[in-house]
């Protein structure tokens, strides 16, 4: 049987400490490797509440784990900054969204519980990425889009129907 001295478990602790060490490099240089081959960008994170008949606003919510503000029924929320994805879209991307309803001040009525949901990310390109904005609806249904434009805006990539109570202006004119 072999005892373990003092000198012994001190040059076990210092090969264990640089073991670990190594390990933690070899980890950060392969992050910063997958970083690099994974071009991201950034955007402002914001959210519209498409639910003014229902009086439930959405008193925060997040996208992959990024913040967003609270929404009243009918509006829009601030903008929070920033939540990253990938440069280039790719087929089956999707985004968890968390959120929270509320009621207003004096509302006797009991808000829904904590929803989550997992959809699908639109197509967007290098040129129309922007904001990453949220879209609340009533059902407990959510909707992301990716884009430079805004939901007025005539090239916002959404049905007429889906921007409602929004519609989309004809006075913007694309240069």
């Amino acid at each position: 049987m072999k005892t373990i001295t003092a000198g012994n478990a001190s040059n076990r602790s210092r090969l264990a400490s640089r073991l670990w060490r190594s390990v933690g490099v070899s980890y950060l240089v392969l992050m910063l490797i997958a970083c690099d081959n994974n071009e991201m960008l950034a955007g402002d994170v914001t959210g519209y509440n498409h639910m003014p008949d229902s009086g439930w606003s959405i008193a925060g919510f997040t996208i992959n784990g990024a913040g967003g503000s609270n929404a009243q029924p009918g509006s829009g929320a601030g903008n929070s900054c920033c939540m990253s994805f990938p440069k280039h879209w790719q087929p089956g991307m999707k985004a968890k969204i968390r959120w929270v309803y509320d009621v207003k001040v004096g509302d006797p009525r009991t808000p829904p519980p904590p929803q989550e949901a997992e959809v699908d990310i639109p197509e967007y390109t290098t040129k129309t990425a922007g904001a990453v904005q949220v879209h609340f609806y009533s059902d407990h249904r959510v909707k992301v889009v990716i884009s430079i434009y805004g939901l007025g805006h005539p090239r916002y990539p959404m049905t007429a129907e889906d921007k409602l109570p929004w519609v989309t202006r004809n006075d913007i004119v694309d240069e």
